[in-house]
């Protein structure tokens, strides 16, 4: 082992006490090589499925490419969530400030169809939502909710407060609607249909 002194003095190479083989690359790489070997791979792939057809016992999952032992599903797929894309376009004041008025939030939701949604709802509606799914979800799935902004009962009449909350409102729902697994579950269908 080498001293402290001799250590600072003269860094180790990193393979230094290796003895498997390294194998250095070049610096330039051949993109029309690289494309001849990816397309030869890909027909010896559809050899292989031609000649070794998809097991009985797991008819939807196709065998893999580089192993006969080796069966990969197919995580690629698209996720389960109705919604594409998620915009709070506003806010709105409803009432009177002294009888009891309240800010709605214009929220548009573009489906995968490409239809539009468009829902109003109050921070409390948000609330209820978070609240539900933290009943319903499994316990794994939570970390993915991130929280909402807080209540601010003194401020919640000022612009510069309610354009700054539509974004993390904004943020937050597109969190909740974009997840592939909790963006369809049905309390989030229910809180976007009611």
């Amino acid at each position: 082992m080498l001293s402290p002194a001799a250590s600072r003095s003269s860094p180790r190479h990193p393979f230094a006490s290796s003895t498997a083989r390294l194998e250095v690359l070049p610096s330039h790489i051949d993109v029309e090589e690289e494309a001849r070997l990816y397309e030869q791979l890909c027909s010896e792939g559809a050899e292989y499925s031609r000649v070794h057809p998809v097991r009985s016992d797991s008819p939807s999952i196709p065998p893999s490419v580089f192993s006969k032992d080796i069966w990969l599903d197919d995580h690629s797929g698209e996720s389960r969530a109705f919604a594409r894309d998620v915009k709070i376009g506003g806010w709105t004041n409803v009432g009177d400030k002294r009888g009891g008025a309240y800010i709605v939030y214009d929220c548009a939701i573009k489906t995968k169809e490409d239809t539009t949604i468009h829902i109003h709802k109050r921070y409390n509606s948000f609330l209820e939502l978070e609240q539900a799914l933290h009943r319903t979800l499994p316990r794994h799935q939570l970390h993915f909710v991130p929280p909402l902004p807080p209540k601010t009962p003194f401020a919640r009449y000022r612009p510069v407060f309610l354009d700054r909350r539509r974004r993390q409102l904004q943020y937050w729902l597109s969190a909740v609607l974009l997840h592939p697994d909790i963006g369809s579950c049905k309390v989030v269908r229910q809180w976007v249909i009611t």
